[in-house]
C-alpha cells in the first residue's frame, strides 16, 4: 500500500494524483513479478467470509478505499465516498483484467473511465 502512496504523491495536482492511481497500476502490471492482487487471489480460495485471510483482505481493501477517499476529499470531488468506491472497483477490475487477460492496458482503460467519472 505504501508503494502506491509513494507513486501517487509525486503528481503535482490532486486530479493528477487521482489518475496517478492507474499510472501506478500500469507500471505494476508491466513488471516481471506481477501476479495480480494477493488479497483478491487468496480471498477467492477461502469460502468462509470470516476467515482470517478474508478479514485481512477486507482490511487491505478498506485501506485502499480510504486512500482513494482521501484523494477525492483533497480534490473536492462531489460525493467522495461514492466516487472512492467507484475508484476501488475500477482498480480491482483493472488488476483482474491485467492478470487474467494479460492486458497491461487495462490500467489505461480504467484511468479513462475514472477521468470521465470524476470529470477531470
Amino acid at each position: 500500500m505504501q508503494w502506491l502512496r509513494n507513486e501517487v504523491q509525486h503528481h503535482a495536482t490532486t486530479g493528477e494524483q487521482l489518475l496517478g492511481l492507474f499510472t501506478a497500476l500500469k507500471s505494476w502490471f508491466g513488471s516481471d513479478d506481477f501476479r495480480g492482487c494477493a488479497f483478491i487471489n487468496t480471498s477467492g480460495e477461502t469460502g468462509d467470509a470470516q476467515s482470517p485471510v478474508r478479514l485481512l483482505a477486507k482490511a487491505h481493501k478498506q485501506k485502499l478505499y480510504e486512500f482513494a477517499l482521501e484523494l477525492c476529499n483533497a480534490h473536492g470531488t462531489p460525493e467522495p465516498e461514492q466516487q472512492a468506491a467507484h475508484l476501488l472497483i475500477l482498480m480491482d477490475g483493472a488488476i483482474t483484467v491485467a492478470l487474467v487477460m494479460g492486458d497491461v492496458t487495462a490500467a489505461d482503460k480504467a484511468r479513462d473511465m475514472a477521468r470521465t467519472l470524476l470529470k477531470l
